[in-house]
């Protein structure tokens, strides 16, 4: 383990530590609701080994068949290392989380309510330490350590998709609230009297910009598209219907984003997610949204950039858990 004085603000100077290659590795899985990622990271930060599979159950519905599936792909790529090799494995959830590892909203995923993710993953396990995150907080997190984040200490990281998640890097910091739960952006109210939200309150942004809302919207259109990423191809092939809803998603999210800027004024802002794929057909209306919502001086200092890791970033961000959790220990 090296270490190297970095700044960070009042007081005693901060010790970054990076380990050593041969400190270990850690296994990284971010389990989502139609696609399970794992990945394989020595602490050097270089990947291994990566895999995916499609989920064989559904997320919402069957929690102990996608953990026990999530379980089964982390234990064949830790087979594969040698035995004490492996500091921990890292699982990157698309529900919030709080900072005790238990779900954060039993109105919103009622399936999960009374599962303990964290004991559940241990006990398929056996030894060695399971580490459990939100997947935005864990793509953030990933993004700074392996993507975007060399020379940046501010990021947030936005992942949109089937829901709409958001990580906060401050100060080289992920910021995850006295709950745990913080920055669940998808639930920012666009609408105090809209559409009503199954987290319990109305006009939440991710009724009207999530995945589900989009795929709705194609319906109401005649349009059959079976999910978001089809819609995505549709929009860059040239379908106006789908461009016109990727354009209207867009502007809301830029507008409640502009809120996010005026408030934590990031440097840079990633966007991930199935829904990123669509490029400029998002970042366009979505820069213009921003710049009208937020605060001039904020909007013209933050830079926005699709995700280097593409949909693994959350996977990435697993592991960087683990190798912060096993720096902190030692």
């Amino acid at each position: 383990m090296t270490g190297q004085d970095a700044p960070s603000g009042e007081g005693r100077r901060a010790q970054l530590y990076r380990l050593t290659p041969k400190a270990g590795t850690a296994v990284g899985v971010e389990v989502g609701r139609r696609h399970l990622t794992v990945v394989l990271v020595d602490a050097g930060h270089r990947q291994i080994l990566q895999q995916e599979e499609p989920v064989a159950a559904s997320f919402d519905e069957h929690p102990a068949e996608v953990l026990a599936q999530s379980a089964a792909l982390a234990r064949r790529l830790v087979s594969d290392v040698p035995a004490g090799h492996v500091l921990g494995v890292g699982f990157g959830l698309p529900v919030p989380v709080t900072s005790q590892g238990h779900i954060g909203s039993r109105t919103f995923m009622p399936a999960w309510a009374d599962t303990d993710p964290r004991d559940e993953l241990a006990r398929q396990l056996g030894d060695g330490p399971v580490h459990v995150g939100n997947e935005a907080d864990l793509g953030a997190l990933g993004e700074y350590i392996f993507g975007h984040g060399h020379g940046n200490r501010d990021l947030t990281y936005l992942k949109l998709g089937t829901g709409i998640g958001a990580g906060i890097i401050l100060h080289g910091q992920l910021q995850t609230g006295a709950s745990g739960t913080a920055a669940e952006f998808g639930h920012i109210t666009v609408d105090y009297q809209g559409r009503r939200c199954p987290c319990g309150n109305r006009g939440c942004l991710e009724r009207y910009a999530g995945g589900f809302a989009l795929l709705e919207d194609a319906r109401q259109a005649g349009l059959d598209i079976e999910n978001l990423p089809g819609l995505v191809r549709r929009a860059r092939s040239g379908d106006v219907a789908c461009q016109r809803i990727i354009t209207e998603a867009a502007t809301i999210i830029g507008a409640a984003l502009g809120t996010l800027v005026n408030l934590n004024g990031p440097g840079l802002i990633v966007l991930g997610g199935s829904l990123s794929a669509a490029g400029e057909l998002l970042t366009r209306p979505l820069r213009a949204s921003l710049h009208q919502a937020a605060f001039p001086p904020a909007a013209q200092a933050v830079c926005i950039e699709l995700a280097s890791l593409d949909r693994h970033a959350s996977a990435y961000g697993a592991a960087a858990l683990v190798f912060e959790r096993y720096a902190a220990q030692r």
